[in-house]
Order: C-alpha cells, then sequence, then structure tokens
C-alpha cells in the first residue's frame, strides 16, 4: 500500500510540475506505473473528482496569482497553460473563478485550489487517505442482525421498505445503524429484471441485542462473517432518463475496489461460502419520507477478501 501511494504521489509531482503547457497523461500514469484507464479510475476513487479536472483547477489557481500579481496579458497567459486561444482560457477561467480574467485582476480576488498529496494512517482499523477513505478493511465475527429475507420480483424494495418500518416503529436511534443488504444468488440471476430473486436486507445490532430469536418480532440472525475491503460508491453512472444508475454504479465502484486489493498486494477476494455486501448509509430523511425511493442514498460496497 505504501508504494502504491508512492507511485500516485509521484504522478501528482510530475503533474504539479508541468502545469505549463500540456500535460501528457499517459506519462502520469507510466510514472504511477499503471495504465491510463486504471489511474483516471483510482483517481477518481480517490479524490470525487478527474483527472483533466484536477489539472485544470491547478492551472486556474495559479494563472489568478500571476494574474493579481504581475502585469501578464490574458493572451500571453492562455498560452502559458497549454490554451489554443484566449477565449478558450477565459472560458475554463470563468467556470471555475465565476468571474471572468479582468475582474479578478481589478478586484484581487479568487479562487484558491491548493495541490493533493496521497497520505496514508491508520484509525480504528480504517485505511485513510487525507480526509476522505479510500478504502478500509473491516472484519466480522459473532455479531447479529436483525434480517427481513424477501424472495419475489424486485425484492429490495419490499425488504427495504419492511425494514424501514421495522425500524422507526421500535427503535429510537434508527438513522444511527449499519444497514447492509446482499443478494444471495445475485441480483438478477437469470439475466432479467422480471426474474423472481432473494434478497436480505440487515441491521447490526450492538452488545446485548440478539441473544434472542427476535427482536421486535423482526428475526435475528448471524451476521455474514470474515474479512471484508470496504469503500465508497461513487454515484457517477446514469440512465439515459438521467437518473443515477445504482447497479452500473455500483459495478464500476466494485471493479475499483477490487483494484484497490490488488495493489496492496497479499490479499485475494474470497467467494468461498461469502458473497459481497452493499452498505445502506440511510439517513432520517429516508426514513420519515412518503416516497423514500426520490430520496438519494449512499452506499459502501464491501469485497469480501482473504489474506493469501
Amino acid at each position: 500500500m505504501m508504494e502504491w501511494l508512492s507511485k500516485m504521489n509521484d504522478a501528482l509531482n510530475y503533474i504539479e510540475s508541468n502545469l505549463e503547457g500540456k500535460i501528457n497523461y499517459h506519462e502520469v500514469a507510466r510514472i504511477a506505473c499503471c495504465s491510463l484507464t486504471r489511474f483516471q479510475r483510482m483517481f477518481i476513487f480517490m479524490t470525487d473528482m478527474t483527472i483533466s479536472d484536477y489539472v485544470r483547477f491547478r492551472k486556474m489557481s495559479l494563472a489568478a496569482e500571476e494574474l493579481k500579481s504581475t502585469g501578464i496579458k490574458v493572451v500571453d497567459l492562455a498560452a502559458k497553460y497549454g490554451y489554443e486561444s484566449p477565449e478558450a482560457f477565459t472560458r475554463a477561467f470563468l467556470g471555475f473563478h465565476g468571474m471572468p480574467p479582468t475582474v479578478v485582476r481589478k478586484l484581487g480576488i479568487s479562487k484558491n485550489y491548493q495541490p493533493i498529496s496521497f497520505q496514508i494512517s491508520i484509525n480504528g482499523g480504517d485505511i485513510m487517505t487525507g480526509s476522505k477513505p479510500l478504502v478500509r478493511m473491516e472484519e466480522m465475527n459473532n455479531l447479529k442482525v436483525v434480517s427481513f429475507q424477501v424472495n419475489c420480483k424486485n425484492p429490495e424494495t419490499l425488504a427495504w421498505n419492511q425494514m424501514r418500518q421495522w425500524a422507526t416503529e421500535n427503535l429510537k436511534d434508527y438513522e444511527a445503524r449499519k444497514y447492509i443488504g446482499y443478494a444471495p444468488f445475485g441480483h438478477h440471476p437469470q439475466s432479467s429484471e422480471e426474474d423472481v430473486h432473494e434478497y436480505v436486507a440487515m441491521m447490526l445490532l450492538h452488545g446485548d441485542e440478539g441473544r434472542e430469536g427476535t427482536m421486535f418480532g423482526a428475526k435475528v440472525a448471524d451476521a455474514p462473517k470474515g474479512l471484508f475491503l470496504v469503500g465508497d460508491v461513487a454515484l457517477n453512472e446514469f440512465n439515459n432518463d438521467g437518473t443515477i444508475d445504482i447497479g452500473a454504479s455500483m459495478k464500476k465502484s466494485s471493479q475499483t475496489i477490487y483494484e484497490c486489493m490488488l495493489n496492496m498486494g497479499n490479499y485475494d477476494v474470497d467467494f468461498e461460502g461469502r458473497t459481497y455486501l452493499e452498505e445502506h448509509i440511510l439517513g432520517k430523511d429516508w426514513f420519515l419520507a412518503d416516497h423514500p425511493e426520490e430520496i438519494q442514498v449512499e452506499y459502501r460496497f464491501w469485497l469480501p477478501i482473504r489474506q493469501k
């Protein structure tokens, strides 16, 4: 992991040293010792932005400082930072600062976007990069859950609605709990959304909870066991109507988390009697909404892994 982060930082240092002119993104990926496609995926996953956006933000930040402190012409500034025309530069500048170069120079105010770097620290078992979780390892053993298992068409919606009703009726801290779901045999095992399949919605229990076979009438079961690599799901895939495609976003993020595992080394996936999990981060607004499907929910993907 440390070697991987070092390579990523080397790539960022290359970018910082070559902000004037045009960035060779293939060289950036080469320094990071991966393909350009993999580098782009990893960068988005770690920063929630594309590498091209980051480069643009840094260029516009530096350009504004130079504009305020020197008498450089906009046409020369555009050429210096690799823009083909003053008009293209001005559009990028306005998009970032909200003001054209002439106004920034006159007022002496602008946005400032500092260079980023990737750092690792261990906090309660979490693997962190900067202030944003990259991935974390989480191990579950001897834990209990309340579970709602449904076997029908589109069981996900029904299972989570059952969980929502039960939680709001019986718990005061329902919005502070951890909720995890999974499809034991896959979401659409016959490759059709109309097929009947199973889905389980779970809420992790604490302390002495779960000693009985039921809790407020809901079934208590053993939580999934073992080691997982957990990462945030970036909701950046969309359907044709402009709505977020959760399934596609989940799949894309799962690929990135898998690549994280490969780069960490010494770990492998473990689907022997196990499956991936989907953590749902459910706020109070979701629980109390008349139409919870309209509330934006965040997700984390749990990849089952084992040490080699």
